[in-house]
């Protein structure tokens, strides 16, 4: 009898003929391949992701629902290289500087449940790497995601009026990102402190790194945020559950984490719980984008990951809240 040991989008893969699944895997995703050497470095990684999947899958400690995505065909150290996103230690030193601290004093009783995606305030998701381009950019859009819903929440717009993550990409290295190798939200919103952003129509996401583009950055008829159109950014710590509530309940907030674990990696639904979330150093922005209580009673995060609606539910996930623990 075949096992079954990992689940798509609605369709369920078997052992038996690992071959019959791949090719199951490239329809469902229009997978194709221009060498015979890419389809077979590419299968490769599909088998071990469906092996990661049945051993979690088998683990009593996992929870939560667990599957292929468009992403099983990707080998883990190229994964892990082209979809985190590291931040410079000295970098996060030098801006304590510009980033005023959550005051405490202002905390009020946030309300039991926030979720921005149900109250229309956010952006279609995005999806950070393309088949073509590789793009370490997630701390770009999850500062992107959080500016731009502020914005909507904010003004009272109709709909969300999506900000350039290119712009973002291409134009903040000097204020401590490395384009598609990695950056930091915080860094992200120095920059478009001082400089603004345009919408993303004026300045289309490539998933990969260009030029700056001048001529339309410095554009006042195409900005959405202009010079000094909000004076200061808010540092919430990370082991303050009801600041970080708070926080939230005003808009999005962006956040890291540790994401090259599999139970992360394979998501597909329900709570990652803080046993198998597990303590690591972070090296990837979400954006945070609500909060709730389940109905057996564990508290969670809604997140909004940048890697497309093929991952996690439709490109959200829950996370345990630990009260104040990290």
């Amino acid at each position: 009898m075949a096992q079954t040991i990992a689940r798509g989008s609605g369709r369920e893969y078997q052992l038996e003929n690992i071959d019959q699944a791949f090719q199951s895997f490239m329809r469902e995703y229009n997978k194709k391949y221009e060498t015979d050497e890419q389809y077979q470095v590419a299968k490769a990684a599909f088998a071990e992701s469906m092996r990661e999947i049945e051993e979690l899958r088998a683990n009593g400690d996992i929870t939560h629902e667990v599957g292929l995505n468009e992403y099983a065909d990707v080998p883990s150290g190229v994964f892990d290289k082209a979809f985190q996103c590291a931040t410079d230690p000295q970098f996060e030193e030098n801006l304590r500087s510009v980033t005023a601290t959550y005051p405490q004093d202002e905390i009020e009783a946030p309300p039991p449940s926030v979720d921005w995606e149900a109250a229309g305030a956010l952006a279609p998701v995005r999806e950070q790497s393309t088949r073509l381009n590789r793009c370490g950019s997630c701390y770009a859009i999850a500062a992107i995601v959080a500016l731009e819903s502020r914005f909507k929440i904010q003004t009272g717009i109709a709909k969300v009026v999506p900000f350039s993550v290119q712009q973002i990409v291409d134009c903040s290295r000097a204020y401590g990102n490395n384009g598609c190798k990695g950056g930091n939200p915080k860094s992200s919103y120095v920059y478009t402190k001082y400089n603004g952003i345009v919408r993303a129509r004026s300045y289309p996401y490539k998933a990969k790194v260009g030029a700056c583009k001048n001529s339309v950055t410095t554009d006042p008829n195409l900005k959405c945020l202009k010079h000094r159109d909000f004076d200061e950014f808010i540092n919430v710590p990370a082991a303050n559950e009801a600041l970080m509530m708070q926080a939230v309940a005003t808009g999005p907030v962006a956040v890291s984490l540790y994401s090259l674990a599999p139970p992360f990696k394979h998501y597909k639904g329900g709570i990652i719980t803080a046993k198998t979330c597990g303590v690591s150093t972070p090296n990837h922005a979400v954006t945070i984008v609500g909060y709730n209580t389940s109905s057996d009673g564990i508290p969670y995060w809604k997140i909004l990951n940048s890697w497309g609606k093929s991952w996690g539910m439709k490109g959200f996930a829950y996370i345990e809240r630990t009260g104040n623990q990290p």
